[in-house]
């Protein structure tokens, strides 16, 4: 079954290259990546793990053809398709000020933030402090304030900082690198680094800088970076034994024959799983939800582990029919904000960097809905930052209107 569904990617990902159906970046095109190299990947490791089960080959049968279906027919259906060699994207003007503004908000609050959180931290054992990290930011209940959107502002202004250079210095954007890099460390989380390692080679390859060579580098670079991490984040009690296959295998291979240990929820609740975020958002205001925990059970298979792919959520709150709905509504969303993006919207460029993290991801766990209200904060911050003609317009008019009726007046 393997086989056939590699050769079939494989053919779709050669086609997509002759005949030049968008570039690596497109939604489709990474979608087709991302499974073929799990299922090759499958090829090499598969003794290390349970086999893959009809589970999972079906929602896979199921979800990359909706998706790169109703991906392409999104993008050929808009108007004006502009293929990446016919014209280069220009730069559009971002608000300079409200950037600067942003800028130090993140340089104030992230430093913060993490003292805030390493004093609660520093109460434990000191030998096992960055797995205290982590487990603080799993199931710590304090609220930082405003404190806590440094971790959103810090990535929407190195993402607008990337397409905006060199009109954003070298020296600005260094420091944009360090707070993130400390607004990570604070929480220990490994997605905020993949983002801002995704963003750059994005960023860079849409103009031009590097290869795709250079890309399979940087992503081999990582994954050594992400086994250090792991072992940091393990408790010192856990850690022996953990080798760099262990690893491999845990994160690259596991959700996908974790997915096989999963079944429908019988929950009457409408998407309990899907959209546990929204509940716990409309929980603050009074309302009586039930709340999955974000820390799922681990499973064995047989190594550890707790992430079951992007199905996961789709096929216990609907089946089958929901990896098919939400391919398709994947599908449609990525490839609008991607042709937006290729027609030379500085708005969709930025917030297409977040899409392409959460697509490559897609092996390993569904962050785009379950994520939602991070999302729809970065998707406002870009906004606010990259749209400055829409949002001054109103005052400059009335600006404008006042001059003139003035000059009229002195006229008459």
């Amino acid at each position: 079954m393997d086989i056939i569904i590699l050769i079939t990617l494989g053919c779709a990902l050669v086609s997509f290259k002759i005949f030049k159906i968008g570039d690596y970046f497109s939604p489709w095109f990474i979608t087709c990546a991302v499974w073929f190299a799990i299922l090759f990947m499958f090829q090499f490791e598969a003794d290390l793990l349970y086999p893959l089960g009809t589970k999972f080959y079906s929602c896979l049968c199921v979800w990359v053809p909706i998706f790169v279906f109703s991906g392409l027919v999104t993008y050929y259906s808009l108007p004006e398709n502009i293929k990446p060699e016919e014209k280069c994207i220009e730069l559009k003007e971002i608000h300079i000020n409200f950037y600067n503004l942003l800028y130090v908000f993140a340089i104030v609050t992230t430093p913060l933030f993490f003292m805030q959180i390493f004093k609660v931290v520093s109460q434990f054992d000191l030998n096992d402090i960055f797995y205290n990290l982590r487990l603080l930011a799993i199931f710590g209940d304090q609220d930082y304030g405003f404190l806590r959107y440094s971790y959103i502002v810090n990535q929407v202004i190195f993402v607008v900082g990337l397409w905006a250079y060199p009109k954003i210095p070298k020296w600005q954007l260094a420091t944009i690198v360090v707070t993130n890099l400390i607004g990570q460390f604070a929480i220990m989380e490994k997605s905020g680094i993949f983002f801002l390692v995704i963003a750059t080679i994005f960023v860079l390859y849409e103009k031009k800088t590097i290869s795709a060579k250079s890309i399979a580098i940087v992503f081999f670079i990582l994954l050594l970076l992400f086994f250090v991490i792991n072992v940091l984040l393990t408790s010192s009690e856990d850690s022996d034994g953990m080798t760099f296959i262990d690893f491999f295998a845990i994160y690259l291979l596991s959700p996908a024959v974790a997915f096989e240990r999963i079944s429908e929820d019988l929950s009457l609740q409408f998407g309990s799983h899907t959209f546990q975020t929204i509940y716990l958002f409309l929980n603050r205001f009074g309302f009586n939800y039930e709340v999955n925990s974000r820390l799922q059970d681990f499973v064995w298979v047989p190594l550890p582990t707790n992430v079951y792919t992007v199905f996961e959520p789709f096929y216990r709150d609907f089946g089958i029919r929901g990896v098919a709905f939400f391919a398709f509504l994947y599908g449609t969303l990525s490839a609008w904000v991607y042709h937006s993006f290729r027609k030379g919207s500085m708005t969709s460029r930025c917030i297409y960097a977040y899409i392409a993290k959460i697509l490559i991801i897609q092996f390993y766990n569904e962050d785009f809905i379950q994520n939602i209200v991070l999302t729809m904060q970065f998707m406002i911050f870009v906004c606010l930052l990259c749209m400055p003609k829409i949002i001054f317009q109103l005052q400059k008019n009335k600006t404008g209107s006042h001059t003139k009726q003035e000059e009229t007046t002195f006229e008459q």
